[in-house]
């Protein structure tokens, strides 16, 4: 017959499990789809796709954590004592952290992916850009994804550079991923702040919870529109209306949350 210590034993057994094989799955999934991505010519909609039904099958992985804790293992508990409460605290927090830890890892993701495809898309294009008159090779810019008119320096042709599809692909979202990937730091930052907010009561969020949030908040999304900026030219013309699109967003989460 199983004591205590032996149900508490399976159960902490059966979470280490499922924390192993997460992290497992994370670490096949990035090189299958890093991989894929080299494999398919970098068409990136496919390795997204594949990425979707990976990312499914790890959320069932999670969710095995309630599955088994609500059909064996706590009515097995419950049924010896009142410690099972304890044990279900375990599970939700794992449940909690897999999650998480999934959310960002799919963000890094998304990061490098799009960093590969942009460095083969730049690749690309430049080998493509030939001045139409004598063949010499023209230097494109690589933050402006429409077509460019540029001088040939050895024959002063004007030539109109069209770009191809994964190159145009690259002001479609890929900018906006490395981007995201490159502010980590103001991001993790972000994240904790709402997350110490969310920690406390309504009627004890003060001036000051609210003002180590807003800091956070606009220091994440500067960086973030300055790093797109970086990449993609005609970004910086939209910067002052993401900023403000950003903080109406702010102000109006600010409002439903003192309400």
């Amino acid at each position: 017959m199983n004591t205590q210590t032996d149900l508490i034993v399976r159960w902490d057994t059966f979470l280490e499990k499922i924390s192993t094989r997460f992290q497992e799955s994370l670490k096949h999934a990035e090189t299958a789809c890093s991989e894929q991505l080299v494999e398919t010519d970098y068409e990136y909609e496919t390795v997204f796709r594949s990425w979707q039904g990976m990312k499914a099958q790890i959320y069932e992985l999670i969710r095995k954590i309630d599955t088994v804790w609500d059909g064996k293992v706590m009515p097995e508990m419950r049924a010896m004592g009142d410690f099972y409460t304890d044990e279900a605290a375990k599970g939700s927090q794992l449940n909690d952290s897999l999650t998480e830890t999934l959310f960002g890892f799919e963000r890094q993701l998304e990061g490098k992916l799009s960093r590969a495809y942009y460095d083969h898309a730049i690749q690309s294009a430049d080998k493509k850009s030939l001045c139409t008159q004598c063949d010499a090779k023209l230097a494109i810019r690589k933050d402006i994804f429409r077509a460019q008119y540029i001088s040939c320096p050895y024959c002063n042709t004007v030539n109109t550079i069209e770009p191809d599809t994964k190159f145009v692909k690259l002001g479609w979202g890929i900018i906006d991923n490395i981007a995201a990937m490159n502010c980590q730091k103001e991001y993790a930052a972000m994240e904790n702040a709402l997350s110490a907010l969310h920690a406390l009561r309504k009627s004890e969020r003060g001036v000051a919870e609210w003002a180590s949030y807003e800091n956070a908040y606009f220091r994440y999304w500067e960086k973030y529109f300055q790093e797109r900026i970086v990449l993609n030219a005609d970004a910086k013309e939209r910067y002052v209306a993401d900023m403000e699109r950003k903080r109406k967003e702010f102000e109006n989460y600010k409002e439903i949350q003192t309400k």
